[in-house]
């Protein structure tokens, strides 16, 4: 197994793979990756920080909520924000589906959406950045499995 946090990624993953039509199946599971323009339109997804505190006492369950972010990268033209909001549409109804991902967590809500662009490279590039707010609740022994 892993660690629950890793199986939230793969199942937005998973999600976003499945129903957003708009990317052709371009979802990466980490920041880092190759970005050129035949990998655009594409979406990223990685965590960035997370907090915890202890829920119960006797087994000694951690309540955590992880921050997940899912950033959309696009090729910036003159319909950019359109572009911009319709991967959006996508990503935010793929997550609403079932905002417990498949069990392995409480509650997954979009908690901010941030659209950028940058002129650095060859080709601008948009980006979209959505995140979500996931709790979950492990055993402090056992951060393998869900509870």
């Amino acid at each position: 197994m892993a660690h629950v946090r890793k199986q939230i990624r793969d199942a937005f993953e998973t999600a976003l793979t499945r129903d957003v039509s708009l990317v052709n199946r371009r979802v990466f599971g980490t920041r880092v990756f190759p970005l050129d323009g035949s990998k655009l339109p594409c979406v990223a997804v990685y965590s960035t920080s997370e907090g915890s505190g202890l829920q119960t006492m006797g087994v000694k369950t951690l309540r955590r909520d992880a921050s997940i972010v899912v950033e959309a990268y696009i090729r910036v033209s003159g319909s950019f924000d359109d572009d911009a909001d319709a991967l959006a549409v996508q990503i935010e109804e793929s997550i609403a589906a079932d905002t417990t991902l498949g069990g392995v967590a409480k509650d997954a809500i979009l908690i901010s959406t941030e659209i950028d662009f940058s002129g650095d490279a060859e080709t601008p590039i948009g980006v979209a950045r959505l995140t979500y707010s996931v709790v979950y609740v492990t055993t402090i022994g056992d951060v393998e499995t869900a509870r």
